[in-house]
Formats: C-alpha cells, sequence, structure tokens
C-alpha cells in the first residue's frame, strides 16, 4: 500500500511539473498578444460633412451667423455660414453667389484641414448698394454640391 501510494505521488508529483511549462507559455502568449478591447471600442473620426448653411447680417468671433435673415437692404454685407462637422486631411470650401437668374456675383473658396465642428465664412459687400431682387449662394465641397440658400435684397 505504501508503494501504490508512493507511485501515484510520484505519478501526480510529474504532471504537475510536466504541465507547468505549458501553463506558463499559454501566459506568455497572452501577455504577448495586443490588447484589442481598447482599439475596439475607440470610435472612428466622425466623417466631415456640411450641417447647415445660414445667412445674415452680422458673423460671430466663431464664424457663426449671429441672427440669420433672408431679407438684406442694398448696402448690407451679407454673410454665408457653412457649419460643418468631422475630420479629413483636406477640404475645399466653395461659395457661389448669384443674383436673379443666376447672374454670377462673386465665387469664393477656402481650403480647411477639420478636426471637428466648426464654421467658415464667406461674405459680400457692394459699397454702392445690391440691386433689388432675388439672390442665391451655393456651397459646394471638393466641388460636390453641399447646400444652399436664397435671399432677396429690398429697397
Amino acid at each position: 500500500m505504501v508503494v501504490y501510494r508512493r507511485t501515484l505521488s510520484t505519478l501526480a508529483l510529474g504532471l504537475l511539473v510536466a504541465a507547468a511549462p505549458a501553463c506558463k507559455q499559454k501566459t506568455d502568449r497572452a501577455a504577448a498578444a495586443p490588447d484589442t478591447s481598447t482599439a475596439a471600442s475607440t470610435p472612428a473620426p466622425a466623417a466631415f460633412a456640411v450641417q447647415s448653411v445660414e445667412v445674415g447680417k452680422q458673423i460671430g468671433s466663431d464664424k457663426r451667423v449671429t441672427s440669420p435673415s433672408t431679407t438684406f437692404a442694398p448696402t448690407d454685407t451679407i454673410y454665408a455660414s457653412v457649419a460643418t462637422e468631422g475630420t479629413a486631411p483636406s477640404k475645399t470650401i466653395a461659395a457661389k453667389w448669384t443674383f436673379g437668374s443666376g447672374k454670377l456675383v462673386k465665387a469664393d473658396s477656402q481650403t480647411i484641414a477639420p478636426s471637428g465642428p466648426e464654421a467658415t465664412e464667406f461674405h459680400i459687400v457692394k459699397p454702392g448698394g445690391w440691386p433689388a431682387g432675388k439672390y442665391k449662394v451655393e456651397i459646394s465641397v471638393d466641388g460636390s454640391p453641399a447646400g444652399s440658400k436664397e435671399f432677396e435684397v429690398r429697397r
């Protein structure tokens, strides 16, 4: 009976010693594996998009129209604010201002490198005064239409 217990004890000890390197190897692999749980939970940057186009008579320091309007006096400076969201290494925002049936008043563009919500400002001014009538500002991003706003100049 003593021999049987000794043999059983020796066998159990041998199994533990043999299994130890295998356990350590699994632990080492787990430690060496990159932690993907953090990367998977980090949201991807938001895609760039135009959120709104506003026109008005004044603009704030944040380049946003302070009080939107669609009616202007001939001597007003007319501002357009393009609110965007998202990130991109480079985007070109263009404003095309037209009068009546499409007569070009002004075309302008700005290249930005957005990294979140921001606004881009455009404006037109005519010291001698704007003719009364219907106007429109059309916004494009990298050549693709992104929004527009119609407004009117009244005497």
